[in-house]
């Protein structure tokens, strides 16, 4: 009679853990916004300028603009010099989009500089490539597609940016690299991380990527199961989220994301905002 009391407390125990990590992985850490900050050090240039990169927003039903209220109270606390956003915006255009409250939204993250963005495989789909660069235009980002711009920061200096179109839907492609001869620092934007091994050597101190969304399960002690969540992302098995060094002098930073896709949960991969001084 004991063993069978054992047995049942056994089941019962595994049946609320299991509920638990459901709950969990659906209702709270999907919503469990963390800020991660890194120290990009380089050897050739000390700016010390703060960029806050955001990524895969994928806005849907689930999680719409209203959940955006965390995401730009906690970029607007960083101060930053410039916000990136690194392309996916809407999950699935065509199934739900709210245009008018996204804008109004992006348009109250505020930087020094500037704001910019680029094209991710999910601006494209669903119709979404009819009105991705307006929103982006009224929420006051500047859209790169395979373009570069330079800024000028107070001390003088300038830092150029590199936006790529997306690997996926789009047509990525190098603009003059003329311009790098007169900037301090050259950061390079491309959101499927795993492209940079066509874009290394270039020239650029700092990639930011976005996509793999860290295959947003990551349960401990079993890998495999984070592997196969980030090959359904495609191009992000090599970097599949946080800081890499390629090279002497050329940093990527993937951001595993904010949003979700596929399945609405995170588990060991909450939803991050990315803080990267130099």
């Amino acid at each position: 009679m004991k063993i069978k009391k054992i047995v049942f407390s056994l089941i019962i125990l595994i049946i609320c853990t299991v509920i638990g990590v459901f709950y969990y992985a659906f209702k709270v850490e999907p919503y469990r916004l963390v800020v991660n900050e890194h120290q990009v050090n380089n050897t050739n240039s000390k700016e010390n300028l703060k960029i806050v990169q955001l990524s895969d927003l994928h806005i849907k039903k689930d999680f719409n603009a209203d959940q955006l209220d965390k995401v730009i109270q906690k970029t607007n606390e960083q101060n930053p010099d410039f916000i990136i956003f690194s392309g996916d915006l809407y999950d699935n255009y065509s199934q739900y989009n709210e245009n008018e409250a996204v804008i109004s939204k992006l348009k109250s993250l505020k930087a020094k500089y500037g704001k910019i963005a680029i094209w991710g495989n999910r601006d494209y789909g669903g119709g979404a490539v009819r009105e991705y660069a307006n929103i982006m235009a009224e929420s006051d980002f500047s859209l790169l597609r395979n373009e570069n711009q330079v800024f000028t920061l107070d001390n003088g200096k300038k830092i150029l940016f590199t936006g790529l179109d997306d690997a996926l839907l789009g047509n990525p492609q190098f603009p003059s690299p003329n311009q790098m001869a007169e900037t301090s620092y050259d950061i390079l934007l491309t959101h499927e991380p795993d492209e940079v091994s066509q874009y290394q050597n270039k020239g650029y101190e700092l990639i930011l990527s976005g996509h793999s969304h860290g295959g947003q399960i990551n349960v401990p002690l079993i890998p495999q199961i984070q592997k196969k969540a980030t090959a359904l992302m495609s191009h992000a098995n090599n970097y599949t989220g946080g800081l890499y060094q390629l090279g002497a002098n050329e940093k990527l930073y993937v951001n595993t994301g904010i949003g979700t896709t596929h399945l609405s949960a995170r588990f060991g991969v909450a939803p991050e905002i990315a803080v990267l001084t130099f």
